[in-house]
């Protein structure tokens, strides 16, 4: 096989990685619709049972909260936001839990192509199988950056 051959070898295996790649980020992004649209169903069904329930409530304490004063009602309510807004205010995580997250994807890739790395330098210079340690170096490569680093694309804000 001749220099065009390897070429043409290293060529399709890009053109695979990234093929591959794409089709692993495409199918991750319609699961996570098809989650988000199931967990929207979900929340709709419990906020109709909450609706119920409330209109249940008020219907049972009506004659009650003819005689109570309106400063409890007050009170209940602004303990409740401050409740609220003090739950809003704390942090997603650890620093170090989401720093260690961040960096599974690249210790993945960093660890992928050293097998492949230490693999390749481990054949002899003439061995045949080498061409193809290199097609699977440059297919794993490629599809790490279009699948892996492809799912961190920036968001649209709504």
């Amino acid at each position: 096989m001749g220099i065009l051959g390897h070429l043409l070898g290293c060529g399709l295996s890009a053109g695979a990685g990234g093929i591959f790649g794409l089709v692993g980020n495409l199918a991750n992004k319609t699961f996570g619709y098809l989650e988000t649209k199931q967990s929207l169903v979900v929340k709709q069904s419990e906020w109709a049972h909450e609706t119920e329930l409330l209109k249940l409530q008020s219907q049972w304490r009506q004659p009650e909260a003819e005689h109570a004063p309106p400063i409890a009602l007050t009170g209940s309510w602004n303990g409740l936001l401050s409740s609220v807004s003090a739950e809003g205010a704390l942090p997603s995580s650890y620093e170090w839990v989401d720093a260690a997250r961040a960096l599974v994807r690249p210790l993945l890739t960093l660890g992928l192509s050293a097998v492949l790395a230490a693999a390749f330098f481990s054949m002899a210079p003439n061995d045949t199988a080498r061409a193809y340690v290199i097609d699977s170096l440059v297919f794993a490569a490629v599809t790490a950056i279009v699948w892996w680093f492809g799912d961190r694309a920036p968001t649209r804000r709504r």
